[in-house]
C-alpha cells in the first residue's frame, strides 16, 4: 500500500527542480495531520491535485474497473466513513476497485484511492480492509505525493551541484542518495500513513487491532521481499511493532467513535 508509483517515481525536470528549489526561500513548512511532523512541501496543492486527477484517469483507462458489489460495496462504505473523519471531507474523494490480482492499494493527491481486487485475499474482514483504506487516506491528507516530489527536487538539485564539480562521482552519488535519503524517507512516509490510518479507522468505528491482523496476513502470505534497508516499505514485522506501540491511543479513539457498533 503506497503512493502510486506513477507519482512516486516522478522525476522533476531541471526547470521544475530549479523552480521548486527557488520556492524554498519563500515556502512555509506545514505539519502532517495526527503525527504533527514538520513537512516542507514545495509543490502547490492545486498542481498536485491536477497531477492526481490525470494519473487516476489514466489508470482507469489502462486497468479494468470492477463493478462487483462484493468489492465495491465495502470499499465505498469504508471510504465514506474514513473520509468523513479525516478532517478533509471536502476533498473530491473517489474510491475505485480495480481488476488486479496484486494485493495492493494506492493513493493519489486530491483524495483519489484505488483498491485492487487481489487485496481481498489478504484483507479478509471489513476492519482489515478499513486498515488499508485508512492508510491510503492518510497518504492523501498528509500530502505525501507532493512532499515526495519536493524532496526529489531537492535531492536532484544537490546531485546536480555536486556532479558538476565531480563528474566521475555521479553514479556513486545517485546510489548513496537512494539508500541514504530516498528509501528511508519513503519508509518513514509509509510508517506515518500507518499511524494516521490507525487513528482514522478507529475514529470511523473500525477496530484498530485489525491492522495488526492484516500485517500478520501479509507476513504469512510470504513472497519475495528485499531487505528492509533496500525497500520503499517497512517490513511487516516492523509495521506490527510500530502499530502495537500506538495501539492504546487508537483504542481510546475507537471507544469514543460514534460509528462503533457493540
Amino acid at each position: 500500500m503506497s503512493v502510486h508509483p506513477m507519482l512516486s517515481s516522478f522525476v522533476p525536470s531541471r526547470r521544475l527542480t530549479a523552480a521548486l528549489v527557488l520556492c524554498c526561500t519563500v515556502a512555509a513548512c506545514t505539519n502532517a495531520p495526527v503525527t504533527g511532523r514538520q513537512q516542507l512541501i514545495l509543490l502547490p496543492e492545486s498542481q498536485a491535485q491536477q497531477m492526481g486527477v490525470e494519473a487516476y484517469q489514466q489508470i482507469k483507462s489502462e486497468k479494468g474497473v470492477s463493478n462487483d458489489p462484493r468489492y465495491t460495496g465495502p470499499v465505498q462504505e469504508i471510504g465514506r466513513r474514513v473520509a468523513a473523519v479525516s478532517d478533509q471531507p471536502g476533498l473530491a474523494w473517489e474510491f475505485t476497485v480495480f481488476e488486479d490480482e496484486e494485493p495492493n492499494a494506492f493513493a493519489l493527491p486530491g483524495g483519489k484511492v484505488g483498491v485492487n481486487t487481489g487485496l481481498f485475499k489478504v484483507a479478509k474482514t471489513k476492519d482489515q480492509l478499513a486498515a488499508v483504506m485508512a492508510h491510503e487516506v492518510g497518504h492523501a491528507i498528509a500530502r505525501h505525493s507532493a512532499e515526495r516530489v519536493s524532496r526529489q527536487a531537492l535531492v536532484q538539485a544537490g546531485q546536480q551541484a555536486i556532479g558538476a564539480q565531480y563528474p566521475g562521482m555521479a553514479q556513486v552519488l545517485a546510489q548513496a542518495s537512494t539508500l541514504g535519503l530516498v528509501l528511508p524517507f519513503t519508509r518513514s512516509q509509509e510508517s506515518e500513513a500507518d499511524h494516521i490510518g490507525l487513528m482514522l479507522m478507529a475514529r470511523a468505528g473500525y477496530d484498530p487491532r485489525a491492522a495488526v491482523d492484516l500485517w500478520r496476513n501479509f507476513e504469512a502470505a510470504g513472497g519475495s521481499r528485499p531487505p528492509e534497508f533496500m525497500s520503499t516499505h517497512p517490513a511487516p514485522g516492523s509495521r506490527i511493532d510500530n502499530l502495537n506501540a500506538i495501539m492504546p491511543q487508537a483504542l481510546e479513539e475507537y471507544q469514543r467513535s460514534p460509528y462503533r457498533q457493540g
